[in-house]
């Protein structure tokens, strides 16, 4: 599956490069959403996460590095306050699909758009406590995922909007699925200095 992600990359390359206006310029900050890092095991890990993200886009994929963390409780805990702890990450991620468009392609405000797309792409964990088993200690460093993203936005201009995103991973080398809920602020660099 990893040997998936660089040709993916490439080919998407090539389709911006193609169009005749360049690719669009999309910076994510912030994202902020809800977690479940490990649905199977949500009882005992959930919480939020930050992230801020660039994309080159065109209308039927995105690719985007950046990094964020999530800030994560064990809610059945008796102390509460001694399960919490922070993971940092890095990422790196082809989306293909509809990507934040319309019928119009998103070229006229006051209209809703959206997001479905698969992902693939790379996430490295950073960890920042002691771990005591191994079954924790493989969940960080690098990992394969691939996914689902569903978003939904309205147009209030052509520079920067909100919009609802949901979506769902699967890390197949942990066996992992992960989900988040939550917004994204978006600006549109392109149309930087025009608003």
């Amino acid at each position: 599956m990893k040997k998936l992600l660089l040709p993916c990359l490439f080919f998407f390359a090539l389709s911006a490069n193609a169009q005749f206006d360049g690719p669009r310029l999309f910076w994510d900050i912030p994202s902020i959403y809800l977690t479940a890092p490990d649905v199977g095991n949500i009882s005992q890990q959930a919480g939020i996460g930050i992230e801020t993200a660039f994309n080159v886009a065109v209308h039927y994929g995105t690719v985007r590095a950046g990094g964020g963390a999530f800030f994560t409780v064990n809610p059945g805990a008796d102390d509460i306050p001694e399960s919490f702890f922070t993971t940092p990450y890095f990422l790196l991620e082809a989306g293909g699909g509809l990507y934040r468009t319309n019928p119009n392609k998103c070229a006229s405000s006051n209209r809703g758009a959206f997001t479905a797309m698969g992902i693939l792409g790379m996430r490295y964990h950073i960890n920042t406590r002691d771990l005591t088993t191994f079954a924790e200690a493989e969940k960080y460093g690098a990992h394969f995922g691939m996914g689902v993203e569903l978003g939904y936005f309205y147009i209030q201009d052509m520079f920067r909007n909100t919009e609802v995103v949901l979506r769902g991973t699967y890390y197949p080398g942990i066996s992992t699925f992960s989900a988040e809920l939550g917004m994204k602020i978006f600006f549109n660099v392109r149309e930087f200095g025009r608003y």
